[in-house]
Order: structure tokens, then sequence, then C-alpha cells
């Protein structure tokens, strides 16, 4: 187990691991369930990360049931209580985020490393304000100025993950050059989100990649924008993430895990070096100067 930075990560570490003890052990959910005097949906639940573990069961029941150390019960207690905290992203003031984004921003707080195409729109953890103050106003209707706010503050917040002193996440990103040449807001907005873009990319952890019209088709035009998000710990598989108009779906079938990575290897290869494709941001930003 290592530092995470998010309840909803360490739920679901906790879920993973209390499905591996389960197993271990040689016992079925309805074993669990009564020992746990509850229902086998009860079980399920812990085990999908659909509810945080209540920190008692766990301490009584469940560690003792699955014959877990006591040396090396602290950590899973830790887990339990920290995946009943509420995130930032919870408490950040006005109306409730959608349930379905609020799972997403848990789990980016909380990642090690995402995979990330995008078509349209610079990735959301290097924009600028400016740039999304521009695509938020554009892209959402109906909304009073202060709600608008608070969605752009939360976007911004969002960055200190790949900004943060301890364990940074890695974040790579393939764009399409589209996404470079589309204007937002107007060119003095574009020329400093490209070279914001750019300078991003000389972290450590950042690695941005561009494909040129000139490669043609490629994978990313049969079902657009997506993420691969991984975990702290080899025992996690991760999330395949593709957002749609009324929410998103978060995919973990280990097949619909391996799709998204072939793409997306298939997308690098396609891509330009990460040199190259600096070279290219900022040769872009400066037709907008």
């Amino acid at each position: 187990m290592t530092d995470a930075s998010s309840p909803t990560v360490w739920r679901r570490w906790l879920a993973l691991e209390l499905t591996r003890l389960r197993r271990e052990a040689g016992l079925d959910q309805k074993d669990v369930a009564k020992a746990l005097r509850c229902t086998v949906a009860k079980v399920s639940y812990y085990e999908t990360a659909d509810r945080p573990v209540v920190v008692k069961d766990l301490d009584e029941v469940l560690l003792p049931l699955y014959n877990v150390p006591e040396n090396r019960w602290s950590a899973y207690l830790r887990a339990a209580k920290d995946a009943r905290k509420k995130g930032w992203w919870e408490t950040h003031g006005g109306p409730p985020i959608p349930s379905w984004f609020s799972l997403f921003v848990g789990l980016e707080q909380g990642a090690s490393q995402i995979r990330a195409y995008e078509s349209e729109a610079v990735p959301g953890l290097l924009q600028t304000r400016a740039y999304t103050d521009a695509i938020t106003r554009r892209g959402t209707a109906e909304r009073a100025e202060d709600e608008i706010e608070r969605q752009i503050d939360l976007r911004l917040t969002r960055q200190n993950a790949v900004t943060r002193a301890s364990n940074p996440l890695r974040l790579w990103a393939v764009l399409n050059e589209a996404v470079l040449r589309r204007v937002v807001g107007n060119p003095a907005v574009m020329r400093a989100q490209l070279l914001h873009v750019a300078e991003m990319a000389r972290c450590p952890k950042i690695t941005v990649q561009v494909i040129p019209f000139s490669r043609g088709a490629h994978p990313g035009m049969a079902a657009g924008p997506f993420q691969i998000l991984n975990f702290p710990w080899p025992s996690d598989p991760g999330v395949a993430y593709v957002e749609h108009r009324a929410g998103a779906f978060y995919l973990e079938a280990p097949h619909e895990i391996e799709a998204h990575t072939v793409a997306f290897e298939h997308l690098v290869a396609l891509a330009l070096s990460p040199d190259e494709s600096v070279k290219m941001v900022r040769d872009i930003a400066e037709e907008y100067a």
C-alpha cells in the first residue's frame, strides 16, 4: 500500500483487498454475510466500492474472519477511516457536482497515472483559466454566473494533482492537431494556452504528444476521447473512462481496459515524439501572436 490523496481511491483499494482476502480464505460472499449478520448485497457493495466499509465490521469481523495478521490491521483500519472522509471536491461550495463526475474526480485525484486521448480540447489538467473560462461559457447553457465560476474553479483546483510536491500524477496526453488549431476564446487565449502546454510538458511526469493531420486516419477517430486511469498498487487493473453528454462510462472489464490500452499505444506510435510535439505546439502558438 502507498499514499493516496483521495477517499474514493482508498475505498477502491479496500474493496479489492477485501475481495482478495475473502477468496484466499476460501469463503463465499454468503459466508461473509452470515458472519456480519447482513445481506449478501451489503458484502457485494463493500467489494465493489459502492459503499465505504464500516470500520466496526472490518475490526470485529472481517479481518479476524480472513485471518489477517494483527500487525497489518492498522493499515486496513486507516484505509477504512480515510475512505469515509469527504473529498475536497465534495465540499467545494454550491450545489454538489453530479455523482458520476464526483466519482471521476475522486479517481483522478488518487490516480498514479492517466493516459488520455483528446480530439477537441486541451485536457482539463493542462488548461489555463482563460481557456477554461472560454470553453466553459461556450459549452454551458442556462447556468447562473456563480455556478459557472464554481465549475471553472473546480477544474483549476483539480490541476493540483499534477503539480503537488508529493507523488504528482503522471499524465500522458495525446492530442489531435485540431486541439491546437481550434480557436477557443481568441488568438491571445490560444497562444497563452499552447505556451502553457509546452511549459507543462517540461515536467518530468507530464508527456504531451500531437497527432498531425498529415498522419491521416487513426484509432481515436472511431470512438473519440478517452482516458485510462491507473492506481498506486499493482493489484488494481485500472479504469477506462469515456464521457458522454449525460454522464460517463467506467469500463473495468479486462477486455475493455485492454481495448483502450491498445488504442492508446497505436495513437502514441502515430504521434510525433514528445520533443517534436512540443516544438509543434510552440510553433502554432506563435502563429497566434
